[in-house]
């Protein structure tokens, strides 16, 4: 199996680069592990019956309709429930569809994977009722149905505030919303702001829905714990020292049956670290990214990233990423060419780089205080799927396991179902703890296939 242009996942990024690269004539395989297109951003309601239920505030999908049509498109081929496994030879992208392992070899490649929450462990973050902010934006988009009845808003940056606005809007009774920084743009970032006025305009329309339902909006707060018996029932709150720690000496305790725990995305980078693009990280961009040219090519030759998956910065950032990669693989594979090629190429490049000026403010006013791993307590547990806690990890770290490949073996962090997706970045911010470097400094274990699961039996063929 053949074709010109692979796209790996079909949320705003992949759809953009899809249908950029369709309009030029490429041949594109568009593949997704997920059966709907659009990823969480364009998520649909789970039934008919459910798309009139506050359609007014969930309308992303209709308003992107024609980006989602991209699937319709006769230069598109649309592999829904399709799992990346790898390259498997130089060259030979392999992944598993209707269970079956397929293989392709295409002129340029787009990793478009989006971005997952980061995980912040806490006192009882485990617990049921404790729940993501981009979880809670999923239950309210797919389902119209809300978390909880008394909820406790927590986290760091944008999407914090996305979700507790639309909690207030759904009629949830949200008790408080903690943002970890200071919230205030400092005032040299006052022009980059000004750079576009609607998503500014935006964000001052979620602080003024939670001011006229009275939600105290406290920055510079974090939440120290949530306690119940089989499920949350209070949370312990308290506001950030000067050192970046919670101040236990000010904590109150909330009555809430619902957590909602937002400390932003992480790059969903696991594609290009498992093909050996060279990262970066970049602590405003939540974490490692891939390094990659103007036109979004990485370190390997013909593959390029877009969106969220080399740096989380919302779907404005996501869309216009896709439909310069899209372009430039056109190019690649001698789809597009000439002067209006170019022209296009330009303008989204201007357009990129403006917006990513504004992102820059954004970054500098959602900073959070210190080290988020002071949230966590020795019996916290940190890896979710193999159970291990913080005191375990450090106990390993303190006795010279100093590098995440060791940690990884010894007490089989990463290793569940998860990949790592919800420990690899406490693991990287302990060791740095630890040994007294910087969080840049330690590799991540480098991503084996298959990424995510699949059946054995599309592996060896089972027919």
């Amino acid at each position: 199996m053949t074709d010109e242009i692979l796209v790996i996942g079909a949320g705003p990024a992949g759809l953009a680069a899809a249908r950029t690269a369709a309009a030029y004539g490429a041949k594109v395989s568009l593949l997704d592990d997920n059966r709907q297109v659009g990823g969480q951003y364009y998520r649909h309601p789970a039934s008919e019956v459910l798309r009139s239920v506050r359609g007014d505030l969930f309308d992303e999908a209709e308003r992107g309709a024609d980006l989602l049509a991209t699937t319709s498109d006769p230069n598109v081929a649309h592999l829904p429930g399709a799992v990346f496994y790898g390259f498997a030879e130089e060259g030979i992208a392999a992944f598993v569809h209707d269970d079956r392992l397929r293989r392709m070899t295409p002129g340029a490649t787009i990793v478009a994977t989006g971005a997952t929450e980061r995980p912040v462990p806490f006192p009882g973050w485990t617990l049921p009722g404790v729940m993501g902010a981009g979880a809670v934006q999923n239950l309210l988009k797919g389902q119209r149905t809300l978390p909880g009845r008394r909820i406790l808003v927590t986290g760091n940056g944008p999407l914090t505030l996305l979700a507790a606005a639309n909690l207030v809007r759904c009629g949830a009774e949200v008790v408080e919303v903690l943002e970890a920084a200071r919230n205030r743009p400092p005032l040299a970032m006052l022009p980059r702001l000004l750079l576009e006025p609607e998503m500014l305009a935006r964000g001052i329309a979620y602080r003024a829905i939670l001011m006229k339902h009275r939600v105290p909006f406290r920055s510079r707060h974090v939440i120290v714990e949530a306690t119940g018996s089989g499920r949350v029932e209070a949370a312990t709150v308290a506001p950030v020292a000067e050192d970046g720690t919670p101040d236990l000496s000010r904590a109150r305790a909330l009555s809430v049956d619902t957590v909602v725990a937002g400390f932003g995305l992480i790059p969903a980078s696991e594609v290009t670290r498992s093909i050996g693009c060279v990262h970066v990280h970049d602590p405003g961009k939540g974490g490692w990214i891939p390094v990659r040219t103007e036109d979004l090519e990485t370190s390997r030759p013909g593959i390029f990233a877009a969106g969220e998956c080399a740096g989380a910065a919302g779907v404005e950032k996501a869309l216009l990423e896709g439909e310069l990669a899209g372009l430039a693989a056109a190019m690649r594979v001698g789809a597009a060419s000439g002067p209006l090629a170019e022209i296009h190429r330009d303008r989204l490049r201007r357009r990129l780089r403006r917006l990513m000026a504004f992102r820059v403010a954004i970054e500098a006013i959602y900073r959070p205080p210190g080290s988020l791993l002071s949230l966590a307590r020795d019996d916290t547990v940190v890896c979710r799927c193999e159970e291990v806690t913080l005191g375990e990890a450090r106990r390993w770290t303190r006795s010279g396991v100093t590098e995440a490949n060791s940690l990884k073996a010894i007490t089989r962090m990463s290793m569940g179902r998860c990949q790592g997706r919800n420990c690899l970045p406490t693991v990287a911010r302990l060791i740095a703890a630890e040994t007294g470097i910087d969080v840049a400094e330690v590799p991540l274990p480098r991503p084996r296939p298959p990424l995510k699961p699949v059946g054995v039996g599309a592996l060896i063929g089972k027919d």
